[in-house]
């Protein structure tokens, strides 16, 4: 009766005027328990009173859309746009929220964010994952994952899904890995099957995780300071991944990026083709040479 009661209370924030019958139709009920209920909320204190007559019906007074709420009128915006964007990640049943807190701040919410979790022209397999995952995390469920590594072949894990992050353009799962006995960060793009299990785990307390494990993987490295030029073909791309430190006046750009994981900087810079060269440091322009000639050997022979 509760929630009947709040509801009722959120349909005639909505609208100046509603008759009984179309309460009784929206709540499921007759037209006698509403006109009861309507008596439990003026005992209660709400300001319900009734018009009677052709155009009669039930309304609020005006002044009682919260002016109660201990909310300014930024502070109500905020909570409405915090609440867009979950809707659009699709965290749970964001459009009841939306309806009643539109009616209780008395403001409709701007339709300010969209986001869709698939390529452009890709199917919806990447927002299925997402909410597998995000059903286990949220359930504190274990899952099973099928995971490309970039070192190693396709492994299957049992794992302990704990967080969802968006970072450098992609998501990732951040999660206990049962196989490496330690926390690890799974690019979603890589996961390509994943069982729900029907055991679960105690929820933790994971706070703030992308800064703080990339600072403990790198702790002790040297980085390595690069500087590059991006041929003007690609500087679209360069813009994108890169700190831009000069614009030529032929479109090349000058770039600079501090390096701790030279493996996969060799494989990155390759993969701009004849697109990128690196200036400095000499030692990195040899490990690439090295890498082409490499290549080179594998087609030298046809």
């Amino acid at each position: 009766m509760v929630n009947r009661l709040f509801r009722m209370v959120y349909l005639l924030m909505d609208k100046p005027q509603v008759t009984a019958k179309e309460l009784a139709e929206k709540l499921e009920v007759t037209e006698r328990t509403i006109y009861r209920d309507l008596d439990r909320l003026s005992l209660a204190g709400i300001p319900v009173y009734t018009n009677r007559g052709k155009n009669g019906g039930i309304s609020l007074l005006p002044d009682y859309v919260l002016d109660r709420a201990v909310l300014t009128a930024d502070e109500k915006t905020k909570v409405m746009e915090a609440l867009w964007a979950l809707k659009e990640l699709g965290v749970g049943d964001e459009n009841a929220v939306l309806d009643k807190l539109q009616s209780f701040f008395g403001s409709k919410a701007q339709d300010w964010i969209e986001i869709s979790f698939s390529a452009w022209g890709d199917e919806a397999q990447a927002e299925k994952l997402f909410y597998q995952l995000k059903t286990a995390i949220l359930q504190c469920r274990y899952a099973e994952i099928e995971y490309s590594g970039s070192r190693q072949k396709t492994t299957r894990r049992r794992i302990k899904p704990l967080k969802l992050c968006f970072k450098n353009q992609a998501w990732y799962l951040y999660a206990f890995c049962e196989w490496r006995k330690d926390y690890r960060f799974f690019k979603l793009k890589r996961i390509s099957d994943i069982i729900a299990l029907p055991d679960s785990f105690e929820r933790e307390e994971v706070g703030r995780v992308l800064d703080d494990s990339y600072a403990r993987e790198n702790a002790g490295k040297q980085p390595v300071k690069v500087t590059l030029k991006v041929n003007k073909e690609l500087a679209f791309r360069a813009y994108d991944e890169m700190p831009v430190v000069e614009k030529c006046e032929n479109g090349d750009l000058h770039c600079a990026i501090s390096v701790t994981d030279m493996e996969w900087f060799i494989g990155y810079v390759l993969s701009y083709g004849e697109y990128i060269e690196v200036i400095k440091p000499r030692s990195v322009r040899e490990l690439l040479k090295k890498k082409a000639r490499e290549i080179v050997n594998i087609y030298g022979n046809d």
